[in-house]
């Protein structure tokens, strides 16, 4: 008998701490990505079993008459990186954070970790992850959470995720469990843009600027788009590359075209796009004159493109797409976590952000871009009042066929 009971309250690492000869059963039920490697250090510590077995429709009490009966045979602890013994630490913080800026945040932090204990002072459980590896993996379980006792008390992440969600808004941001530690003016920039929240409760840590850059050898007589409603023009039929695969577009892409144009938008871009790709494949072709005449690229992406490509970097007039990478500090964890998260909003970080073209809202941190340059925001009027999950449903419901179907033609 395993020296512990298993429940469905449990996070799953401490299920793998308590017996690691459990990974079998989750492999028969589909799971065996949710307890693999690289999941038992990024999704593992902050999901419980219940979530995860409700979010993949699984009977949680069956599931668990199995797990005891298969943890029986074997009492073997399972030490998790980063995590004390059971999968638990004091306080956690996990970043998902956008290609192109997990390195250089991974490289500053655990500095700012280390300088911690050099002095005695204690650090916490951190994940960092690329948000694109977690983007249909984690983000499902944020949906069916239950208690606030199951996110991390500092949750870095990227995009339109879950976690703007209206069904996670009114389930732990309304009734105040997440605090509101913005102290500094932002950057003109982000102001005008209206990016800062004015409830200041999601933390605006940068954005990842999307831009389009033309391969000027596949224009074929093309006038050059100069605002982000040319991608709509028929002229660019199959001429399009979005960040994406066949079954995931950038919703940062998608829910600015969506807002401003509706659903007739969806089938416009649709008919342009002629794939997804991930940006560093971008990078690959783009200027090689043998694939998309226009790609939506994040800025940081954009400058990899080796000089001596035919390419221009455009910067729409309405201001490059601003993709969010937001911060949320638990409210009771906040006093204890001030330190970090001066940190996570302070000078020196958000030096490392602007130095990997990741603009930060601090008005003391210079930013290099093009001297006109603008975000832009779909403003927190229209994120509050809809439901971006019902919205990027229904984009979803549009989009992705018609651009499946075309790739058959």
């Amino acid at each position: 008998m395993s020296p512990r009971q298993t429940d469905k309250h449990m996070l799953l690492s401490e299920v793998m701490a308590i017996c690691p000869a459990t990974r079998e059963l989750f492999a028969m039920h589909g799971l065996e990505e949710l307890v693999s490697e690289e999941n038992m250090r990024a999704i593992a510590p902050f999901v419980t079993l219940e979530t995860a077995l409700q979010t993949h429709g699984i009977a949680v009490e069956r599931f668990l008459s199995m797990l005891e009966e298969a943890s029986r045979s074997n009492d073997t602890a399972l030490d998790v990186p980063g995590f004390t013994e059971g999968g638990r630490c004091a306080e956690t913080l996990m970043a998902l954070m956008p290609c192109g800026l997990k390195v250089p945040f991974s490289r500053d932090l655990a500095a700012f970790m280390n300088s911690l204990q050099g002095i005695g002072k204690a650090g916490i459980g951190c994940s960092v992850e690329s948000n694109l590896n977690h983007e249909v993996s984690y983000y499902p379980y944020v949906s069916h959470l239950e208690s606030i006792d199951e996110l991390p008390d500092i949750v870095i992440s990227s995009d339109f995720n879950s976690f703007y969600h209206s069904r996670f808004y009114d389930r732990f941001v309304r009734p105040g469990h997440f605090a509101n530690i913005t102290d500094c003016k932002p950057s003109a920039l982000f102001a005008d843009a209206g990016i800062p929240d004015p409830e200041g409760i999601y933390t605006m840590l940068c954005v990842n600027p999307l831009i389009i850059v033309a391969d000027l050898q596949s224009l074929n007589g093309r006038a050059l788009p100069q605002r982000w409603s040319d991608l709509l023009d028929p002229v660019w039929e199959k001429s399009i590359t979005l960040r994406g695969s066949d079954q995931f577009f950038c919703h940062a892409v998608l829910v600015p075209f969506y807002k401003e144009h509706g659903a007739s938008a969806m089938s416009a871009l649709a008919r342009n796009v002629l794939d997804g790709r991930h940006p560093s494949q971008m990078v690959k072709t783009a200027g090689s004159g043998r694939s998309a005449a226009l790609y939506v690229m994040p800025d940081f992406f954009s400058r990899k493109i080796p000089s001596n490509r035919a390419v221009k970097r455009i910067w729409p007039e309405e201001g490059a797409l601003a993709s969010p990478v937001t911060m949320l500090v638990k409210r009771e964890s906040a006093h204890k976590l001030k330190g970090v998260t001066d940190y996570l909003t302070g000078r020196d970080l958000a030096k490392v952000f602007a130095g990997a073209a990741f603009p930060t809202p601090r008005d003391d941190v210079e930013c290099d871009l093009p001297g006109s340059a603008g975000l832009k925001w779909p403003g927190w009027d229209y994120i509050r009042s809809n439901d971006l999950e019902t919205i990027n449903a229904e984009i979803d419901s549009i989009f992705l066929p018609l651009v499946q179907q075309r790739a058959l033609l």
